[in-house]
């Protein structure tokens, strides 16, 4: 028996597919998932060191290494950050993969295969391990040698940890995971040495950086310290910016330079690394005594609870270092529309960077106070065309 029902007219329109998203409800969809993701790895941190040092485990690890190492302190304290170390990679294994994978193909940023992936995550752990090893290693060997003051030369330490991780970090480190190659002389070259070099800024050249391969994003820095000083553009910008672009968003970086935004940073870094220090100093003190098994401040057994005074004052003060390096950033762009005479190509530069990055361009108030350390697309290009608006005519 066949159908009654009629068929449509020919001419009859099929619906309309439903609107693809906006590139703006991508980007905030996008940036809800990794506050979202933020807020589950705290929420790790804090169960797992809770469940650490109070069930025993921090204190039955410490133990049992001694035990085997006996009076070689060090050996005991090194065995056991990288067991505690690898311990809790492996844990968020699954929520990296999410993350750092699964999220970025989902959301067309990430070029990489699965096993490309995982080869990238296990090189960053190789690397990881033993800075964050050598790094406590050193700071309980400041608690063993002077319980009262070892803040003090540890906040000290952390300088020169730092400013050697941001000498190393561009010529041997980033090269582990992306291609950098010299460009050679063009008009885009000779144009961006020329500007770097009327800023007063010697380079060692202008280089390619390999992202294409892996993840569609652009970005470009100025990176290394004195001889090691380069300027970096990703292949994702070069095919995609223009060469006025280009200048704009170096001269961006220009004016960290040359205002010691680095140093700056540093010197707040210093500070709070010596405030930060101090509250752990005084955290560790008053609790370290409650926790049965742990033989007083330099006891790697109270391990955990010293990363929780840690991360607990870093937490507070984010805020604050997110306000002042959104502040440096703010006059880097004022300094990049005055270098290069409008904020018309500046501005272009950063809503592309937005569509590319899928950056939020507006996000709200309160997540740029607390969680942002640049300032929102919105509120840069709103500043850039300010500052351009103030700028006096040049004769010829």
């Amino acid at each position: 028996m066949q159908d009654a029902t009629p068929p449509p007219p020919a001419d009859t329109p099929a619906d309309p597919p439903p609107p693809a998203p906006s590139s703006d409800e991508q980007a905030r969809a996008y940036e809800s998932v990794h506050h979202r993701l933020l807020v589950a790895r705290l929420l790790i941190l804090m169960v797992v060191l809770a469940l650490y040092s109070f069930s025993g485990a921090s204190v039955d690890l410490a133990t049992g290494l001694a035990s085997y190492f006996g009076e070689r302190w060090w050996w005991t304290n090194a065995a056991y950050l990288l067991i505690s170390f690898l311990g809790y990679s492996a844990l968020l294994f699954p929520l990296n993969w999410y993350s750092e994978h699964y999220i970025e193909h989902r959301y067309g940023l990430s070029r990489q295969d699965f096993n490309g992936w995982v080869k990238d995550h296990f090189k960053g752990l190789a690397i990881e391990a033993p800075l964050i090893v050598f790094f406590f290693s050193i700071i309980y060997a400041l608690l063993h040698a002077s319980p009262q003051s070892w803040w003090m030369w540890t906040a000290l330490f952390y300088v020169f940890f730092v400013v050697l991780l941001s000498t190393v970090w561009p010529v041997w480190i980033m090269p582990l995971f992306h291609t950098f190659e010299r460009l050679e002389p063009s008009p885009l070259t000779e144009a961006v040495e020329q500007f770097a070099r009327r800023s007063g800024i010697e380079v060692l050249g202008v280089y390619k950086w390999g992202l294409e391969a892996k993840t569609s994003t652009a970005n470009a820095a100025l990176t290394g310290i004195g001889k090691t000083r380069r300027i970096i553009l990703a292949d994702t910008m070069l095919n995609h910016y223009s060469p006025a672009e280009i200048i704009a968003v170096l001269a961006h970086e220009v004016a960290h330079f040359k205002h010691g935004d680095l140093w700056r940073l540093m010197l707040m870094g210093s500070a709070s690394a010596v405030a930060g220090f101090y509250v752990a100093h005084r955290l560790l003190h008053a609790w370290v005594g409650r926790l049965p098994g742990v033989d007083g401040v330099a006891d790697i057994g109270g391990f955990p609870l010293f990363v929780f005074a840690l991360f607990l004052f870093t937490l507070l003060v984010m805020p604050l270092s997110n306000a002042y390096s959104r502040r440096r950033e703010y006059a880097a762009d004022a300094y990049a529309v005055r270098a290069t005479g409008s904020a018309t190509d500046l501005t272009s530069a950063l809503n592309k960077l937005a569509a590319q990055n899928l950056a939020n361009k507006e996000p709200a108030p309160w997540i740029e106070f607390l969680l942002h350390s640049h300032p929102s697309i919105a509120r840069r290009t709103a500043a850039a065309q300010r500052v351009a608006g103030t700028q006096q005519p040049t004769g010829h």
